[in-house]
This record gives C-alpha cells, sequence and structure tokens, in this order.
C-alpha cells in the first residue's frame, strides 16, 4: 500500500470519527433538551453534575464515533482481485452423498 492511501485512509478514519462524535454531542444535547426521562431535571438539580455531563457526551460520542467510523470502513469499495487458488476445502464424494435420517429416540420420565 502506497504512503499516499495510507493517508487518505487515516484522514477518512480521523473525519468520520470526529464527525460520529460531534453527532453523538448532538443527539446527548438532544435528550437533555427533550428531558428524555426527566435527565435534564435530574442533571439540573444535581449537585455536581459535570461528571455525569461528561459520562452522557463522552460516551455517545465514543458510541457514534465508533459507529460511523465502521460504517466507513465497511462502506469502502472491495479489492476483488484474484490472486490465485484461495482457501477452502474440497468435497469428497463420501461428504456429497452424506444425507440426515432422523432416529427415533424414546423420552422418559422422572
Amino acid at each position: 500500500m502506497t504512503k499516499r492511501i495510507e493517508q487518505s485512509l487515516v484522514r477518512l478514519l480521523v473525519w468520520n470519527a470526529f464527525a460520529g462524535a460531534l453527532l453523538g454531542c448532538v443527539f446527548a444535547a438532544f435528550l437533555l433538551y427533550m428531558d428524555v426521562g426527566g435527565l435534564g431535571t435530574l442533571l439540573a438539580r444535581a449537585e455536581n453534575p459535570l461528571p455525569a455531563l461528561f459520562l452522557l457526551f463522552g460516551g455517545f460520542a465514543v458510541t457514534f464515533g465508533c459507529a460511523v467510523c465502521g460504517t466507513a470502513i465497511m462502506a469502502l469499495p472491495a479489492d476483488d482481485q484474484d490472486d490465485g487458488p484461495g482457501g477452502g476445502h474440497r468435497k469428497d464424494e463420501r461428504e456429497m452423498e452424506l444425507a440426515l435420517i432422523p432416529i427415533p429416540v424414546r423420552a422418559r420420565r422422572k
């Protein structure tokens, strides 16, 4: 892999992680603003809401950042160059002839 491609991949990941983290923070702020489940009221009445806010926004930022990064990675085009015979196992004729046969079993009562 060339250095230019590596730099563009890193740039893609950093950009998507930042965008996802921003989206997560916006979503957490929306939850506080709409007071979903009384979360905004609970934090407003807390004596020290900073640790709870840090955990809320940090958790959403990490979760959304990773989700957006993963989506970006999976959306990359596949490199379908065939490098020759691949892995896997050949099926024997014996395995191809095998079939499932039901076997009756008696159930004992306790």
